[in-house]
Parts: structure tokens; C-alpha cells; sequence
């Protein structure tokens, strides 16, 4: 029988309406600093989240997760660094944890090994953005095993086919991407998406959660309206890390500030 999907379940009870899901870089500006982010964000509600494998050449970030990754990796920051992380902080804490990570990492550590300490680490959900569907039956597979969420995304440039394809092959989530591009902050969203919206709820039920430039209040709004489950914010708060970097109590204190002014639950 297969398991209810911890991920699904959390962002279909979610308090935020659509639920937040945000995504931070691991060990960036240090692994003490991701525990802390990771606690505020379950006390605001988050239904999920992502913490993003620092890789060198990450092809759908934009500059921000970009140097966030290179100073993370610069610091030594690794898979095993941030398994022994998210172990030591999974007794304290009930949020989903999604895993964010391109394939090579994944490949040189070896897949099963990846899946086995993901799952030891109680991680709920995977994202790897650079495999393609095709060549995903591995990864799914050794995901259904461990019982994990394997989330794949949707770009606007697919067409129908492809789209719902790859929505009946996704699991917790699917990761509608707003638009073409990298990840970053964005002023307007893919006219596209009210369409890529209804070709996917023509074959599942699983929830759509966007991103790649989810920022201000509005894009909430928006998402809401279109009738997105979710919304994933990436850049928009690994800038706020980055500006306060040097001090642990401002950035929780701006991050919570920005929480607010984005309508985010506070508990």
C-alpha cells in the first residue's frame, strides 16, 4: 500500500493558503545558522522545506542561490556535513524536508547511498532539476523505497504532452516553474501559467506549488487566484541571508519581518 505523502499532506493542511515552502542553501552563511532558519520556518507555518545541495555549477539558479552555493562551498560545506546536520536536527522538528540537489552531487556519492542517508536523515521529499524524466526511474524508484517524494518540474516552455507526463510522474508536490530561466526575483508571471495550471489538474490531483521568482505579496495573491497550492520562495530570502549574514539575530529578525509583510502565517 502506498504510504500518504508527508509532503502532500502537510501543504493540503497547510494554515497559509497557498501553502509557503522556502528554500535555503545549506551551510550558507553555516550549518548552525540552516538549523535556526529551518526551526523559524516551521514557527511560520511553512508546509515544507527545501534545503538546496551547494553545487558548483547550478544551472537553474540565478546569481543570488549562485554565490550563496560558491561561499557555502568555499566553507567545506558537503553532502555528509549537511546529512549530519539535518540528523541532528530532525528529533526537534516535524516540518517536511525536501532535499534540493542537481544529479552529479547525487551520482558521485553514489544514488543509493544518497537515498539511504536521505532517508535516515528523515528527509520527506527530493528535487533534482537537471534529470529529465526519462532518465528519473532510478531515483524514483529507490524515492518509493525509502518512502520519499520524488518532485519533478514543470517549465512553461513544455508543451501539453510533456507537462502532464511528467505531473502523473510527480509525487508530494509538482514544482510549476513561473517562468523561463533561472531562479530569481521577478516582477510579473508567465501568462502561460493559468493553461499549464489546467492541463495539469486534467490528470492529478497532486498539488501545484510555484516558483522561481515568488517575492512580493502580490505573487501570492496571483497564486492564490490561479488556485496554486503552493509557493516556493528562494532568492528573495537567500538575499535577506546574504545582507545580514554577519549577524545570526538581525537576519531572523528581518527574515521574520519579510515573512510578514508576505501575509505568511505566524503560528
Amino acid at each position: 500500500m502506498q504510504n500518504i505523502s508527508r509532503i502532500q499532506n502537510s501543504i493540503q493542511n497547510s494554515r497559509n493558503k497557498p501553502a509557503f515552502i522556502p528554500f535555503v542553501v545549506a551551510g550558507f552563511p553555516d550549518l548552525e545558522t540552516t538549523k535556526d532558519l529551518i526551526k523559524l520556518f516551521e514557527q511560520k507555518g511553512a508546509a515544507a522545506v527545501e534545503i538546496g545541495f551547494p553545487h558548483s555549477d547550478p544551472l537553474a539558479d540565478g546569481p543570488v542561490i549562485q554565490q550563496a552555493a560558491k561561499y557555502s562551498l568555499e566553507n567545506g560545506i558537503n553532502a555528509d556535513k549537511i546529512f549530519n546536520t539535518l540528523e541532528e536536527i530532525k528529533a526537534e522538528i516535524s516540518v517536511p524536508i525536501i532535499l534540493f540537489t542537481y544529479f552529479n552531487p547525487v551520482f558521485k556519492y553514489g544514488i543509493k547511498r544518497f537515498l539511504e542517508k536521505a532517508a535516515a536523515v528523515n528527509a520527506a521529499g527530493l528535487i533534482i532539476p537537471d534529470l529529465p524524466l526519462e532518465e528519473s526511474e532510478e531515483i524514483k524508484i529507490l524515492c518509493k523505497k525509502f518512502n520519499m517524494d520524488f518532485i519533478m518540474l514543470v517549465s512553461p516552455a513544455s508543451g501539453t504532452e510533456r507537462i502532464q507526463n511528467i505531473a502523473r510522474n510527480s509525487s508530494g508536490f509538482i514544482y510549476l516553474v513561473s517562468s523561463t530561466g533561472v531562479t530569481g526575483v521577478r516582477k510579473d508571471f508567465s501568462e502561460k501559467l493559468t493553461n499549464i495550471f489546467r492541463e495539469i489538474k486534467a490528470v492529478t490531483t497532486t498539488p501545484v506549488a510555484v516558483g522561481f521568482g515568488v517575492s512580493a505579496p502580490e505573487h501570492v495573491q496571483k497564486l492564490r487566484t490561479l488556485g496554486a497550492e503552493g509557493f516556493i520562495i528562494g532568492s528573495a530570502i537567500v538575499k535577506i541571508i546574504d545582507k545580514y549574514k554577519d549577524n545570526k539575530m538581525i537576519l531572523l529578525d528581518n527574515l521574520h519581518n519579510y515573512l510578514k509583510t508576505m501575509d505568511i502565517s505566524n503560528g
